[in-house]
């Protein structure tokens, strides 16, 4: 039996090879994350003249950056075993005690296979993978937005604090739409009240038209918010509204 040990890392790789007593075979090298790489690593073994059959790799489940490998080995038929880098730490210690250096990881993954005390991670079903990246896929989407609201209330209090009185939902259809178009005091001001009425006629499907169009003019004539930078605050309002719609 022969155990390829690696190292997982972002750009590149490291592995050793030892065998079933524990004897090096391959000193560590490294190779590139891509199908060069790939490719060094499967000439080193074939330059050892090892038996494929009876080669074992082992890596830990570093991050996401062992996936690719993991597929590819699995996929030509190699055995892979993927261990928490967690059962890597007593051994790690044990050898840190008997020498001055650090041992190569690549070497100490091996030996935890060849000792047998570990716990295998396994790679879930497809489809099951699939679900969980769409779900923090969706978690992240949903972060991002919230972040995004927060910096919007953020900009809103310091520059038209009473705008938010006028809606019961800041970030609804005609808000959003106000918010895109004339976002400060002295823009929503000075914007022609039959345009104004119009954009809010249309944003909220008739549901609002006049009335809404002088409660808004009100509130920003007699805006106590801050004056300065409304240049500033008018850009960062309008693009935050726009990556905060649902």
């Amino acid at each position: 039996m022969y155990i390829v040990g690696i190292d997982i890392a972002k750009r590149k790789h490291e592995a050793a090879v030892i065998d079933g007593e524990g004897a090096v075979i391959i000193k560590p090298f490294s190779f590139t994350n891509n199908c060069s790489g790939y490719n060094r690593l499967l000439a080193m073994l074939a330059k050892a003249k090892l038996p494929l059959d009876e080669v074992s790799f082992a890596m830990e489940a570093t991050g996401h950056y062992w996936l690719a490998l993991f597929t590819r080995l699995q996929k030509e038929g190699f055995r892979v075993q993927v261990i928490n880098p967690v059962q890597t730490n007593s051994i790690r210690s044990f050898y840190i005690r008997q020498a001055k250096t650090d041992p190569r990881d690549a070497l100490l993954i091996a030996e935890v296979i060849r000792f047998g005390h570990f716990s295998e991670s396994t790679l879930h079903p497809e489809n099951i993978y699939e679900l969980r990246e769409l779900c923090r896929g969706r978690h992240a989407i949903v972060s991002m937005q919230a972040d995004v609201k927060r910096k919007v209330v953020a900009l809103l209090d310091q520059v038209f604090p009473e705008y938010e009185t006028a809606f019961t939902n800041l970030f609804g259809d005609t808000s959003m739409a106000i918010l895109q178009t004339c976002p400060t005091p002295k823009e929503l001001s000075e914007m022609p009240f039959e345009e104004l009425c119009h954009l809010i006629e249309v944003s909220s499907h008739k549901r609002f038209r006049m009335a809404k169009a002088q409660e808004l003019q009100a509130l920003a004539r007699n805006s106590f918010g801050f004056a300065m930078a409304g240049d500033v605050f008018s850009t960062m309002i309008r693009l935050y509204a726009r990556h905060s719609i649902s």
